[in-house]
């Protein structure tokens, strides 16, 4: 019986031992215990993976900074075919369905600088770029193309130089001329112009010209300038000598009676010294209906001068 009062005794004063160390360690600012039950009630645990409708490795862990900051999850998007707004709508897009969904988003084209001698960059060239977006203001409709049926034509206010560009994509749907200047009448016609048909084109500068090959109801890329025509990428130069491009009347696109384009037009851009003095884009004035070309760098919609109307091409 002494034996096990004795053997009770030894239990409690242990327990009361290791209760009074416990407590003299949580007076310790260095010890375990005290370190443990303090980070105990900082640290922030991650949850459990609770989106609805997704599977393991399709969440990312986020924390929100708002108030005390939690650590939480959010799903991931990227089946495009079976979108859900609402449970869809607060997901995170991975970049593959980002690179699909968005395959033909808006562009404008547009310059930067460039610096040229690097590091010190005291020369400056200024280079062509696209931006991504809607390039037109509220009240238009950016437009692949309008398409031109023989009588219509837009005067684009610009007076050419021997420094003019000019950059444009079309298609011609029959063997027609595209005129840009003039310098009076049509019929003693002294500027730029383009002469399309199913054998091949002769592109026209103030009395120079040149054969490109080309086809009918192909969209082509030109740029043409004093020097010559890029024509889908392939250069032609001029028959003799390089022409002084010093039309008297503005550039104009289209034709009328006697320089009839049958087509469309999908851009046209005119840079002057290497500066992108106009930039025209199909579009549709939303108020009215009415067909046209915008230019994004003065901000003005040019209308047709012709006679008849422009067909429109599918929205942007």
């Amino acid at each position: 019986m002494l034996k096990k009062i004795l053997l009770a005794l030894i239990f409690v004063i242990t327990a009361i031992t290791n209760v009074a160390h416990a407590e003299d360690d949580m007076k310790t600012v260095a010890s375990k215990a005290y370190v443990d039950t303090k980070i105990e009630t900082k640290q922030l645990k991650i949850p459990a993976a609770g989106q609805p409708n997704v599977g393991a490795g399709e969440t990312v862990m986020t924390y929100t900074a708002t108030g005390n900051g939690q650590i939480g999850e959010r799903g991931l998007y990227s089946d495009i075919s079976n979108y859900d707004a609402s449970t869809d709508g607060d997901k995170l897009i991975t970049a593959s369905a980002l690179n699909a969904t968005f395959t033909n988003l808006p562009t404008t084209p547009t310059t930067k600088l460039e610096c040229a001698n690097s590091p010190a960059c005291t020369l400056w060239t200024i280079v062509d770029q696209t931006a991504y977006g809607d390039m037109l203001p509220s009240g238009y409709t950016h437009l692949e193309y309008i398409e031109f049926t023989g009588n219509q034509w837009i005067n684009t206010e610009v007076l050419p130089s021997s420094n003019t560009e000019l950059q444009m994509e079309m298609l011609a749907k029959a063997g027609s001329k595209m005129a840009y200047s003039t310098s009076g009448s049509t019929s003693s016609f002294n500027g730029m112009y383009y002469n399309i048909n199913g054998s091949g084109g002769t592109a026209n500068m103030n009395g120079r010209s040149t054969i490109f090959t080309t086809s009918l109801n192909t969209k082509h890329k030109i740029i043409q300038n004093r020097n010559g025509v890029t024509f889908d990428n392939t250069g032609y130069s001029y028959n003799g000598d390089v022409p002084d491009f010093s039309g008297t009347n503005p550039l104009w696109i289209g034709g009328d009676a006697y320089f009839r384009f049958e087509g469309y037009v999908y851009s046209w851009r005119i840079n002057e010294n290497g500066n992108l003095v106009q930039n025209l884009v199909p579009a549709r004035r939303n108020s009215d209906d009415v067909l046209g070309m915008y230019d994004t760098v003065s901000g003005t919609f040019k209308e047709n001068a012709g006679t008849g109307t422009f067909t429109a091409g599918p929205d942007m």
